[in-house]
């Protein structure tokens, strides 16, 4: 926790305690409170967010949320994925990493209403512990360790959550839809997030790039947003647009294999230790698969990349039409890649 928000939290204290002299109860100190508070689960969290205005300041801060998410993973080892449930709702579960089986129990962590997906469609990313939905003409950012929702209205139905590690910032990417009629460049909006508690959109800018056609939903790794396109128009050259999300600039177009890209909607991105990583379903397009390969970008700069085939013990489904999408989140600590269906 830096040092002006610990100055923030104790003058809160200061304002707020009227008792007399001699009558003050001894007071932890803030680390202390909030080594204790991140061990604690989130129900306890909720609940504790109306003990005091400090309390309820530092809980729903982005600074305490990186610290509990930190912790999560260090010793719960957890997991979380999320899922359309209908009736206006999106439902975010977890579980354990030890409990990973063929099926498992999962959660259900908190529900965000007024959520609609198209049937099929999955337009959430998780990032850095927070859960950013395009529904629509806006874009839900929700806090599953507080439960604290955030909808902004963004420019366009191509919108993706980032994360810059350096400066503890969230900012969204959108396309503006209506320059894409230019045949020279394209408009990106870039919203940064936070003001206090990390709440709220800061600021609005825009930054161009060469034209292309996206394909998939943006991944945020270390810092850096990907995501499949055709560049510069549908059905071209498979690339992969790699956004700097501290500088907010389009740092380059990776060259990829046909095969990464070739099934659209089919190509799962993951990251898999610390790379971009690719899960295409084999056989492509059809409504079940029971293999995939996996494609690995091994080099950023030389945009070399690898691939590894798995065979699966049992075919899964896979019909985006129908709504029977195989979700991934990524690897756990073993390296092994979490499947849910």
């Amino acid at each position: 926790m830096n040092s002006h928000h610990k100055k923030e939290l104790f003058e809160s204290r200061d304002e707020g305690d009227k008792s007399p002299p001699g009558n003050k109860l001894q007071l932890l100190p803030l680390d202390m409170e909030v080594e204790i508070l991140t061990r604690l689960p989130v129900k306890s969290l909720m609940k504790f967010l109306c003990v005091s205005k400090t309390w309820s300041s530092l809980i729903r801060s982005q600074t305490f949320a990186a610290s509990y998410y930190a912790r999560s993973y260090e010793t719960r080892s957890r997991f979380r994925v999320f899922v359309h449930g209908g009736a206006q709702r999106l439902l975010i579960f977890s579980g354990e990493e030890e409990t990973f089986s063929s099926s498992l129990d999962a959660n259900l962590d908190m529900t965000v209403p007024s959520v609609t997906l198209a049937l099929g469609g999955s337009k959430c990313t998780s990032v850095h512990g927070f859960f950013g939905c395009c529904h629509g003409s806006n874009f839900t950012i929700c806090n599953p360790s507080t439960g604290q929702i955030i909808t902004f209205p963004c420019k366009g139905p191509y919108t993706s959550l980032g994360y810059d590690p350096v400066d503890d910032q969230f900012k969204a990417l959108t396309l503006v839809p209506a320059l894409y009629s230019n045949p020279s460049f394209i408009v990106h909006e870039v919203i940064t997030l936070g003001g206090r508690g990390g709440r709220g959109v800061v600021s609005r800018s825009n930054v161009t790039s060469p034209t292309y056609c996206p394909m998939t939903k943006g991944l945020n790794i270390n810092g850096f947003m990907y995501f499949g396109a055709w560049a510069p128009s549908h059905r071209t050259t498979p690339v992969f647009v790699c956004f700097d999300v501290r500088y907010e600039r389009i740092l380059s177009f990776i060259t990829t294999p046909k095969d990464v890209l070739v099934c659209e909607a089919f190509s799962i991105l993951i990251e898999y230790k610390g790379k971009l990583a690719v899960i295409v379903p084999r056989p492509s397009g059809d409504p079940c698969f029971d293999c995939f390969d996996l494609w690995i970008l091994e080099d950023v700069t030389k945009h070399e990349w690898s691939k590894q085939t798995f065979e699966l013990p049992l075919s899964l489904p896979f019909t985006a039409g129908m709504g029977k999408r195989m979700i991934s989140q990524g690897t756990n600590k073993a390296g092994e890649i979490i499947c849910i269906c």
